[in-house]
């Protein structure tokens, strides 16, 4: 069994992969400086975040922190039939119980061109770029290192409160926007990080994030208490209620959507518990 990292290498593992997120966006945004037509730049800066975020996670692990990329769980891309269902499941699961809030359907005035680039810049962008960068940094080479600091415990709470914080960076959130912010956003990243210990690999939460990102934040169907433009169809809440709402950030911190963080948690921990207490000689499969 490998020995622990030092702390050194643990606190350089959060600022690094931090770094290596936001000099990813950087590099990457410098294709927008090539004349290619929007749609091309778009998909293009999002191949070129993931492919230097990757390089990012790979120098930080097998050059700096002597952790190979399997040992952080990032494996060839793979996940399991349960997390794709899981992937789908949930975030329909909370756009239900939302849409049964009361509202009104805005639809939004899309060209066929406009809609094309909304549902790509969702699956590309919303979706993988997010979902796959982000789980590498966050659920595989910073909760790795902090596992082998401090254990499973920290690995799992410590990277899951910073996932969370790091979104109210430029989004202008009062008090109590900023207290459901670090609820739901360690609720999420905790779910994330359970699926990953339960799968054995960052795929299967890379998957969850990028579906739920899609569906959720991707412009495709937008449901928020303010209504947006340039989106393919709206779902205008009209109460105000913060805790069903999720306030100034949106429906991701709704109670709706940590319900669902929760229930997800939940179920993991049922299946893991139900495994261990299964008698030695059954065959049983983490993913």
């Amino acid at each position: 069994m490998r020995a622990g990292l030092s702390t050194g290498k643990a606190l350089l593992a959060i600022v690094g992969g931090i770094l290596v997120l936001v000099l990813a966006q950087v590099i990457a945004s410098l294709i927008y400086l090539v004349p290619f037509p929007h749609p091309v730049s778009i998909v293009l800066y999002y191949l070129l975040y993931i492919a230097l975020a990757y390089l990012g996670v790979k120098l930080l692990s097998e050059r700096i922190l002597k952790l190979s990329l399997q040992e952080c769980r990032i494996h060839r891309p793979r996940a399991a039939a349960r997390w794709l269902l899981c992937a789908v499941t949930l975030p329909v699961a909370v756009s239900a119980i939302l849409l049964c809030l009361p509202g009104e359907f805005i639809p939004g005035n899309m060209d066929a061109g406009e809609t094309a680039l909304i549902i790509v810049t969702a699956i590309v962008g919303t979706g993988l770029g997010a979902g796959i960068v982000e789980e590498m940094i966050f659920r595989g080479i910073i909760m790795k290192s902090l596992e082998l600091r401090w254990g499973k415990t920290v690995a799992i709470w410590v990277p899951s409160v910073i996932f969370g914080l790091i979104h109210a960076i430029g989004a202008g959130l009062n008090a109590a926007d900023l207290l459901l912010l670090f609820v739901g956003g360690t609720s999420v990243g905790i779910m994330f990080s359970l699926i990953v210990y339960r799968s054995g690999s960052i795929w299967s939460s890379a998957i969850v994030h990028a579906v739920w990102n899609i569906v959720m934040i991707g412009d495709i169907l937008h449901i928020g208490t303010k209504p947006v433009e340039n989106v393919i169809l709206s779902y205008k809440l009209t109460l105000d209620s913060t805790l069903l709402t999720g306030g100034n950030f949106g429906v991701e911190l709704s109670a709706a959507a940590i319900a669902g963080y929760w229930s997800v948690i939940a179920v993991i921990i049922y299946l893991s518990k139900k495994r261990s207490t299964q008698p030695l000689n059954m065959p049983t499969s983490l993913r």
